[in-house]
């Protein structure tokens, strides 16, 4: 046999070996901890986790998230969840998303009688958590007249959920003219995402201002939000740029800087 293909075969059984000593103690820490043998469990743990055992954090970050020979500590917990989930663990995802949603439903049940005592914070928020399912079941319907309520009491941020919501026809029909007024409704009042939203309406020609060509519009838009630290907007600002000619790109950033004169140097 080569050397090179010894070399190999011993690498490749070594890694078996790895494995099967990792898959034997991360079974002795599941029966540790059925039997509520903590130490023992937190003690194969450890190591595993320190050698990227997706199941291991996993396991980890449940004994944290339920005082399991621990002091609980869910910020722990979802740390350790994290780590399965950056590598795709998907028993890593659905144990973070049911640590965010618990924390989610006791955000829930405090904002409730806030929202119905007329708060408008607490209405748009509580749209938010409707809309996008954060510890309730998602109801799209009820989180535009939340987002309504909100807007009518003059709270910047739901005109821009309802400006979302008419962009993309979520709980409303869609409507793209009447999402533009109400992004820009925000924008004048300083509400950054609004300026990414334009432009975004503008990038795919929903926009309703003729007076430029929606690239340009677009990109008047998208660079202000760029300015502001949003690096989605940027690379869509620039790619813009390069279906404008010389003229146009001129034309182009002095209206952004219009727009920054007007919408956010105030």
């Amino acid at each position: 046999m080569k050397k090179s293909t010894f070399l190999a075969a011993a690498g490749l059984l070594l890694t078996l070996q790895v494995g099967q000593v990792s898959a034997n103690n991360l079974q002795s820490a599941r029966s540790a901890i059925e039997s509520q043998n903590y130490a023992t469990a937190l003690e194969q743990l450890h190591p595993l986790v320190r050698d990227g055992n997706a199941d291991a954090s996993n396991l980890l970050g449940k004994m944290y998230e339920n005082g399991w020979g621990v002091e609980a500590d869910e910020e722990e917990a979802a740390r350790l969840y994290r780590l399965g989930a950056n590598q795709g663990h998907l028993d890593s995802v659905t144990s973070l998303r049911a640590l965010q949603n618990k924390a989610y439903a006791i955000e829930y049940a405090r904002l409730l009688p806030l929202a119905e005592a007329g708060n408008a914070e607490a209405q748009n928020r509580l749209g938010e958590m409707l809309e996008f399912g954060q510890g309730v079941e998602r109801d799209k319907n009820a989180a535009f007249d939340w987002y309504q309520l909100a807007a009518d009491q003059g709270e910047v941020s739901a005109w821009h959920n309802l400006g979302r919501s008419y962009n993309f026809g979520t709980g409303v029909e869609q409507d793209y003219a009447v999402a533009e007024q109400w992004y820009r409704q925000a924008a004048e009042r300083g509400y950054t995402q609004s300026l990414f939203f334009l432009g975004t309406l503008y990038a795919t020609d929903h926009g309703q201002d003729q007076s430029y060509s929606s690239d340009i519009i677009a990109y008047a838009w998208l660079q202000n939000a760029a300015d502001l630290g949003d690096r989605t907007a940027r690379p869509i600002a620039e790619r813009l740029l390069l279906k404008l000619d010389a003229d146009e790109v001129e034309v182009a950033k002095q209206l952004a800087e219009r727009y920054k004169a007007r919408y956010i140097s105030q």
